[in-house]
C-alpha cells in the first residue's frame, strides 16, 4: 500500500519521528548481489558506512567514495575483522565539496573499474554545516556538496561505467518539507541557517533525482528518506546526545532503506521509499513536485558542471 504523505511540515516531521523505532522494518539478506558492483558516496561512517556493510554482506563489490580516508581505512578494517571479503572492497578518495576532487574520483573509479560497470550507485554523502562555508568553487557548502558533488560524480559515470539499468539511490531527509528553494547561493548564519541550507539541499536532492528519472528512463531511480538517525551530523553536546539516543534510530537502523531499494524487486522506480510509510505519494502541493523548479537546478548543475570540466580541460592543455 502506498503512504499518502501531508505536505504541513509540523505533521510531516512528527509522522517522521514518532514510531520510527517501531516501524522501521529491516531489509532481506536476500536476494544475494554476488557479482554486482555497488559505489556508495560516505561510507566511512554513519548510515553510509552501514549500508556499505550490508551490500558487502550480499556479497556485492562495493567502491568506497570518502573524503576522510583514514576513517574509510578503519571501516574497511572493521569489514574485515568481521570476516566480509577484503578483495570486494575499494577505497577511493573523494571531497564532494571540490568538483576537482570528484573528478579525480570519478576518473579512478572508471581506472579500477576497466570496462566493468557498477550496478548500484548510492548518493549517501551529506553535510550539515554549523557555520556558513563555501566550497572549493565557491557554492554554499551543503548545496555544493549534498547535491552538486553527487550531480558531478554520476555525470562521470554516466559516461560508461553505470549499467543501463542500474539502481540509483538518492538520499534525501523528510526535513525538506520545511524549504521551497534550493540554490547554489544561500548566505546564512547561526544553527537555524545551517538547519536550512540542509534542508534546502535535501529539497534539492529531491529534485535531482525526480528529473534524473525523467532524463534517463532506463535508470531505476529511488529517493530514499533513511530516518532521522543518531549520527554525528550537525553535531551536537551532551543534550542533543541524550536526545538522540532516546528519540533517534541507529544508523544500522537507517541503512535498512537504502539496502530495500538497492536490492529489492518489484519496487517502484522513480518513487519515495520512507524508513517509516515505505513507498509514498506525495501531494501536489508538497514542494519536492514543484517539477519547474527541479528542472532548472537540473541545468544549473549542468552549467555548474561543464564549467568545471572546461576548466579543468584549459588547465590541462596550458
Amino acid at each position: 500500500m502506498i503512504a499518502r504523505l501531508s505536505p504541513k511540515p509540523l505533521q510531516r516531521l512528527y509522522s517522521s519521528m514518532v514510531g520510527q523505532k517501531n516501524h522501521a522494518s529491516p531489509c532481506p539478506l536476500s536476494p544475494r548481489l554476488d557479482g554486482k558492483i555497488a559505489l556508495i558516496t560516505g561510507a566511512n561512517g554513519g548510515i553510509g558506512k552501514e549500508t556499505a556493510r550490508g551490500l558487502l554482506q550480499r556479497g556485492a563489490e562495493v567502491l568506497m567514495l570518502c573524503r576522510n580516508i583514514d576513517k574509510a581505512e578503519q571501516a574497511r578494517r572493521s569489514f574485515v575483522a568481521d570476516g566480509l571479503d577484503a578483495d570486494a572492497i575499494k577505497i577511493i578518495e573523494c571531497d564532494l565539496a571540490d568538483l576537482d576532487s570528484v573528478m579525480a574520483a570519478g576518473q579512478a573509479a572508471k581506472n579500477y573499474l576497466r570496462g566493468r560497470k557498477i550496478d548500484i550507485l548510492i548518493e549517501n554523502a551529506g553535510v550539515w554545516a554549523r557555520r556558513y562555508g563555501e566550497t572549493e568553487q565557491g557554492y554554499e557548502i551543503s548545496f555544493g556538496t549534498n547535491v552538486l558533488g553527487h550531480f558531478a560524480l554520476r555525470r562521470m559515470l554516466q559516461a560508461g561505467s553505470l549499467a543501463r539499468h542500474a539502481r540509483i539511490i538518492i538520499v534525501t531527509g523528510d526535513i525538506y518539507i520545511t524549504t521551497e528553494a534550493c540554490s547554489s547561493r544561500f548566505p546564512w548564519r547561526g544553527a537555524v541557517g545551517g538547519m536550512r541550507a540542509y534542508a534546502r539541499s535535501k529539497l534539492g536532492n529531491f529534485w535531482i533525482a525526480r528529473e534524473l528519472q525523467k532524463q534517463c528512463p532506463d535508470f531505476n531511480v529511488f529517493v530514499v528518506h533513511p530516518g532521522v538517525v543518531a549520527t554525528r551530523l550537525g553535531g551536537g553536546g551532551r543534550l542533543t546526545d541524550w536526545f538522540k539516543r532516546k528519540l533517534l534510530i541507529s544508523p544500522t537502523e537507517g541503512a535498512q532503506t537504502s539496502l530495500m531499494c538497492a536490492t529489492q524487486c518489484d519496487l517502484s522506480h522513480g518513487s519515495y521509499y520512507h524508513n517509516v510509510h515505505g513507498e509514498c505519494e506525495t501531494d501536489n502541493a508538497d514542494p519536492a513536485m514543484n517539477d519547474e523548479a527541479a528542472a532548472r537546478l537540473w541545468a544549473r548543475c549542468m552549467e555548474m558542471t561543464a564549467a568545471c570540466e572546461r576548466e579543468k580541460a584549459l588547465r590541462l592543455a596550458s
